[in-house]
């Protein structure tokens, strides 16, 4: 018998290629396949059908999901190879009765829908995987147009402010560049000094406020259980299911649900991999398009940029269209359409430029412009610190295996290209490496505390920099790092650590340990992995499990390898290991000294003077002073690890959580010791979540309590209901509910405006809404001088008067409770002296 879909039928014959039920058509049937291949395909823009799984075998029923969900087949079922089907009359409102009264056949639904699952979820990783790194090598190649081109945008200058992108800006290309740039710069991002191919690989995540997920993020702890029970004996499950038809009735919709899910986010997935690849290279207004002519006109000698930093990179892209134009092959088995008309000669004109500069490259390093080198006897440096990865491993005391391994794996990075490729098993080699690398860092910082810092010039570098192996680096690189010479007494009120000052620390117990990445304390993890020991307090941990090296090998794993790889900013690319594929910048350029730290510090402070102030309680039994809440500046503690990277990690509000004395410990930033970017703007963003995790800790569950009013409560709550706010027009909606999709959370977006509010607001240009800009002014006031001069300009007047009205009343209120407190000399108590000033105006 022929298959008829708009008949029920039994054993019917579908021969391969038969489109069994069209995407979108209504579902009247449960449709039993007995054997054979069914494909799943869905339509995009062009009407063009995209494979996305095949399911083969007996006892399956494709496309039941329909009669539980909207009652439409979500794709195209084909036969793949000749199919026998039986179709049986179902709809919406019998389906559930059917599987229910027949165990048999719910499981066999259940089944189903369970391999559907799976299958799609594994498709739209595998979309949402290329989609991320087309996007971005998109936004990444965005940046680099402006700075090959840059008289395409006459109107862009970095360090100035960057106007809002123009409706009239048609082009998508020109639109994304636009965009980028203005985040870009806003954000403290710098362009490269020696633009490389490595930098299409670099997240610039932090800089322009995206996310680039290799995973879809989908958590249903019901769905976990009803998978792992469908998974179960079917004879226990004919007992369970017959004992009680209706749990297998909401066993099958609730599977049925999780695919219709599923399918929404398959089909945002195919959406932004369309959009991707349009920016990429399909039609006339690609990214490809506009690099095709800065080629022309580079290979000709008219280029802006010198042709050594532009070809390898166009050589490099070349390679990234043909990689996605196989992955697009491999994910949907057809060719990707509608490709940029210049494609093929842009791919064959710069990879052959590319090969032919590489091969006539000097052989000898070229001088690299940095003042790092000036004055300075390379070669003699090269010398003294030659064969380091050796003197390192020796010194040590690596055992052999690992060192036999280590020194196999160093080979096979030295090999590489680019030893931070992202690609193929590299991730996986640098992984590795890491590991005996943090084991040889270790054990080298035990013998430099042991042996009173004296230890050979590579391994100083090592524990510093991050340094390992000469050939590894550049000449300006070494140079810097040889000659590099710190103050030996830094003074200053900013708590400012190197990495191996603040690992002495630790060891020396002069602070405490740091939280881990799963948020324990040294306590709670020795606690937690020695249970057959009775621990109710720290003071009852035993020696041999509370001591220096334990303490320092806890602060290695919890904080210092963890914020090595956070602060490169580029977890894909992560190598603890310095080389010269690293920097973008001159090395100079992005040493973070003390000094300069301070300086940046003090600046924000400058700007939001009560970012490190919190309220406490402040006792004096000798004076009668009791309960008396104060406002307190407690500045957190800066680490500079040895890492190169965009990001400044707020590691912790608080050094200490419970306890007496836990709300005036002070927190934990961490920071690059080599920043690739505006210094001040990444610690910026570090303090904005500082601001507001420390609040949270502070308040605890009141942090979002709108009736106790803080920045965090009001917010978050501005956040909750922007739609139904009267001060904001339709466009600011609109444009608000964009723009909070690229925000991972409240926090972040938090974090956004605070930039702004710091960088342009405090200069009188108003970047923010009104309602956004009245919450900072109460929550987060200007310094007096900063107030003085926003106060005069109409955006402000109206919050300023209502700021000054509301401190003089407190402060008012806090003098004359403060006059019982008067000493013979008409003197407060600092801390209460400190607080009055806190709120004068």
């Amino acid at each position: 018998m022929a298959f008829d879909p708009s008949v029920p039928q039994q054993q019917a014959q579908a021969p391969a290629g038969t489109l069994l039920f069209p995407e979108g058509s209504s579902a009247n049937t449960l449709n039993v396949l007995h054997s054979g291949t069914v494909r799943y395909l869905t339509e995009v823009p062009g009407g063009r059908k995209l494979e996305l799984f095949k399911l083969n075998g007996a006892n399956l029923t494709p496309g039941s999901v329909a009669l539980f969900t909207s009652g439409r087949y979500p794709f195209h079922l084909q036969a793949e190879e000749a199919c026998v089907i039986s179709t049986y009359a179902m709809n919406r409102d019998t389906i559930s009765k059917s599987v229910g009264s027949r165990v048999s056949l719910g499981l066999m639904v259940a089944r189903t829908l369970l391999r559907e699952i799976t299958e799609l979820f594994k498709k739209s990783n595998q979309i949402r995987k290329i989609t991320s790194e087309i996007e971005k090598v998109n936004d990444n190649l965005s940046i680099l147009y402006y700075q090959f081109n840059p008289s395409v945008f006459p109107d862009i200058k970095p360090g100035s402010p960057i106007p809002e992108v123009s409706a009239d800006v048609v082009d998508p290309v020109m639109r994304l560049c636009r965009e980028n740039l203005k985040l870009f710069f806003d954000n403290g991002g710098i362009l490269p000094d020696r633009p490389s191919p490595q930098f299409l690989e670099e997240e610039h995540e932090s800089q322009l406020t995206r996310l680039y997920p290799e995973e879809i993020d989908f958590q249903d702890g019901e769905f976990n259980f009803i998978r792992k029970l469908v998974m179960q004996d079917p004879k226990i499950l004919n007992v369970l299911f017959t004992a009680d038809p209706s749990m297998l009735a909401y066993v099958c919709s609730k599977l049925a649900n999780v695919l219709d899910q599923i399918s929404g986010i398959l089909k945002t997935c195919l959406t932004d991999l369309d959009e991707a690849f349009r920016i990429f290279f399909i039609g006339e207004n690609s990214l490809v398009e506009k690099f095709y002519l800065i080629l022309d006109i580079t290979s000709s000698g008219y280029g802006t940029a010198p042709a050594e930093f532009v070809i390898p990179v166009l050589g490099a892209f070349a390679g990234k269209i043909e990689k996605y134009k196989n992955g697009h092959q491999t994910l949907f088995g057809v060719p990707v359409a509608n490709i940029s008309p210049n494609t093929q000669a842009f791919q064959s004109k710069a990879v052959t430029l590319a090969k032919k500069m590489e091969e006539t490259a000097p052989k000898v390093q070229a001088p690299v412009t940095s003042s790092a080198t000036a004055g300075v006897d390379v070669d003699a440096i090269r010398k003294e610190l030659d064969n380091s990865a050796s003197v390192i491993i020796q010194f040590s005391g690596l055992g052999a295996e690992q060192i036999k391994e280590f020194s196999a794996l160093m080979v096979k990075v030295k090999s590489l290209k680019n030893p931070l490729d992202p690609e193929g098993d590299n991730r996986k080699v640098r992984r590795t490496l890491g590991r005996h690398y943090w084991d040889m860092y270790q054990e080298c910082f035990t013998k430099y505390m042991n042996s009173n810092r004296n230890v050979p010039k590579p391994v100083e570098l090592m524990l510093k920099y991050g340094y390992f192996d000469e050939t590894l680096v550049d000449d300006s690189q070494i140079a810097f790092m040889y000659t590099q010479k710190d103050p030996a007494n830094f003074t200053s009120n900013v708590p400012i650590s190197l990495g191996t000052e603040w690992l002495e620390k630790v060891f020396k117990r002069e602070v405490p340990t740091s939280l881990d990445e799963m948020g324990q304390n040294f306590f709670e993890k020795v606690k937690l992995e020695n249970r057959n020991i009775v621990i109710k307090k720290e003071s009852d941990i035993p020696p041999e499990l509370d001591n220096p090296d334990t303490r320092l090998k806890f602060e290695f794993a919890s904080l210092y390898e963890a914020n090595v790889r956070l602060t490169s900013g580029s977890p894909a690319t992560h190598f603890p290991i310095l080389t010269k594929f690293h920097s973008q910048m001159a090395i100079d350029k992005s040493y973070v000294s003390k000094k300069i730290l301070e300086e940046v510090v003090h600046e924000l402070m400058a700007v939001d003077y009560s970012i490190f102030h919190r309220e406490v309680i402040y006792n004096n039994n000798e004076l009668g002073i009791t309960k008396e809440f104060i406002q307190k500046c407690v500045i957190p503690d800066f680490i500079l690890v040895p890492s190169i990277g965009t990001k400044v990690m707020m590691w912790q509000d608080l050094s200490i959580h419970r306890g007496a004395g836990s709300k005036e410990s002070p927190g934990r930033i961490v920071l690059p010791i080599f920043a690739q970017g505006d210094l001040k703007t990444m610690v910026a963003d570090a303090l904005a979540a500082f601001r507001w995790e420390l609040t949270k800790s502070i308040l605890g569950a009141e942090w979002n309590n709108v009736g106790n009013p803080s920045i965090t409560a009001d917010y978050t709550d501005y956040i909750q209901f922007f739609k139904k706010n009267k001060d904001l027009s339709m466009e600011i909606k609109e444009k608000l509910a964009s723009d909070f999709k690229r925000f991972r959370n409240d926090r972040d977006i938090f974090a956004n405006d605070y930039q702004l509010w710091m960088k342009y607001e405090a200069d009188g240009v108003q970047r923010l809404n009104k309602v956004v800009r009245g919450i900072f002014y109460r929550h987060i006031p200007f310094s007096k001088q900063v107030r003085d001069k926003v106060a005069k300009t109409p955006a402000f007047a109206e919050i300023h008067n209502r700021f000054i009205n509301i401190r003089n009343r407190k402060y008012t209120e806090i003098e004359n409770r403060y006059k019982k407190y008067l000493n013979a000399l008409g003197s407060l108590p600092d801390p209460l002296r400190e607080n009055l000033e806190f709120f004068r105006v």
